[in-house]
């Protein structure tokens, strides 16, 4: 029946709900690369950083990691930053400071995952509502040709199915990447958040930590 159909012309038999789904398709697939070139931009950043910002500290103090700091846009320097603001205060205060400034740099992953999620979960409907739609009218075609034959109306119903193929087409790719991206960013909280408190304790008492780098 479609067998003769190119892709332009299955989107013709679909309906201009066929046609919103190809849309909300590229807008899904810009969304899932660009997030992509985030996330493993954002590992790479914090894995390095944190190797070069360990050996600032350990060869300076805690001043010239916060200059290392302060010229380098990562995650973990800001939130490096946000607990060297509270240095000399109580551990809890320090923690408390350097927890907010991870969660700001993890909201910035999620940047976009709501537009992606809404595709995901909407798409299928969008799809549904489509059909519905091609469904009556095949037999509105039906009822004002009288006698039409059944497989006249068969393909009316199968047009009208290519809408939900379409949704699903969009939804599945959203919705698996929605969820994987979800993941990874609770995965790179964690590591952000190890990271971090590797310099909790020197920034609880940092005078004594400037003090014994200037040692023997």
């Amino acid at each position: 029946m479609f067998g003769n159909l190119s892709f332009i012309g299955l989107l013709q038999k679909g309906g201009i709900t066929v046609i919103i789904l190809g849309i909300l398709s590229v807008v899904s697939i810009t969304i899932i690369l660009e997030r992509i070139w985030a996330f493993r931009k954002f590992k790479a950043g914090l894995a390095a950083f944190f190797d070069t910002l360990e050996r600032t500290f350990k060869e300076g103090g805690l001043t010239a990691a916060a200059g290392l700091c302060g010229g380098i846009k990562s995650p973990l320097s800001q939130v490096f930053l946000s607990g060297y603001k509270k240095r000399g205060k109580k551990k809890e205060t320090i923690a408390e400071a350097m927890e907010l400034a991870g969660r700001a740099e993890l909201q910035k992953l999620e940047r976009f995952l709501g537009v992606l999620g809404t595709i995901g979960s909407t798409a299928p409907f969008i799809g549904l509502f489509g059909t519905v739609l091609g469904i009556i009218r095949a037999f509105s075609d039906m009822a004002l040709t009288q006698g039409a034959s059944p497989a006249a109306v068969a393909d009316g119903i199968a047009e009208a199915l290519v809408a939900t193929a379409a949704g699903l087409f969009v939804a599945v790719p959203a919705v698996a990447a929605y969820n994987y991206f979800v993941r990874t960013i609770s995965k790179h909280g964690l590591e952000l958040e190890t990271c971090a408190s590797e310099f909790i304790d020197p920034l609880t008492a940092p005078s004594e930590v400037e003090e014994g780098r200037g040692k023997p």
